[in-house]
């Protein structure tokens, strides 16, 4: 078989199965509202570290499945950088955020899904990915609660896009270890994406390409 033959069977191949990993994918949208606010990435308020959990209720989210991404929406192209940085997610049966940080988990364990050493948020606006690197499950009959804690900031920083609820849905602390923080009603935008099959397309390529060899 000639070369420019298995190169269109291989093109073909690909695009079909980047298609078909594609179409197992869904998204999801939490629009609270369109004021800006600097926390978490705020380090004039937060040098030496925070800790603050985001609320996001079962009926904005309406979809069970594994989550791959987690997005929030910045206001502007401020950065940052950010020491030690973690990202939580957790189920949670609480409609309203408490003061307690353990509290608000409702019982339930978080999911570390991305730790950095030095996380840098990236310097653009718009909706941007939180780098997971272990995906969660959400079963769509919990409200969510994403927390992020990291322990000394630099920088700028950068907005984010929230708006008023009418229960708390945030509670923050100027330590990445506090226990008990402060709670308000600001309600974050954000963005989750779901895939029930997320390493289809990596297995799948990686078959297509075995076949030339």
């Amino acid at each position: 078989m000639k070369k420019s033959t298995l190169s269109i069977i291989l093109f073909v191949a690909l695009a079909a199965l980047t298609a078909t990993a594609g179409a197992t994918g869904y998204q999801v949208t939490v629009d609270n509202g369109s004021t800006a606010n600097m926390f978490p990435w705020w380090p004039l308020a937060f040098p030496s570290g925070c800790r603050i959990q985001m609320l996001y209720d079962r009926s904005a989210i309406n979809y069970a499945g594994v989550v791959n991404e987690f997005e929030l929406q910045k206001t502007s192209a401020g950065t940052g950088n950010f020491a030690g940085a973690k990202f939580y997610l957790c189920h949670t049966s609480v409609g309203s955020l408490t003061n307690n940080f353990r509290d608000n988990y409702g019982g339930n364990t978080p999911t570390l899904v991305a730790s950095f050493t030095n996380y840098l948020l990236p310097a653009r606006s718009g909706f941007y990915p939180i780098p997971m690197s272990t995906t969660f499950t959400y079963n769509n009959a919990d409200n969510l609660i994403l927390e992020i804690t990291y322990e000394s900031s630099s920088g700028a920083g950068g907005g984010l896009y929230c708006g008023r609820m009418a229960t708390a849905h945030r509670c923050f602390g100027r330590s990445s270890s506090s226990e008990s923080g402060t709670t308000d009603t600001w309600g974050y935008n954000g963005r989750l994406s779901f895939s029930y099959y997320p390493a289809v397309a990596p297995a799948s390529l990686g078959r297509v390409r075995a076949l030339f060899k």
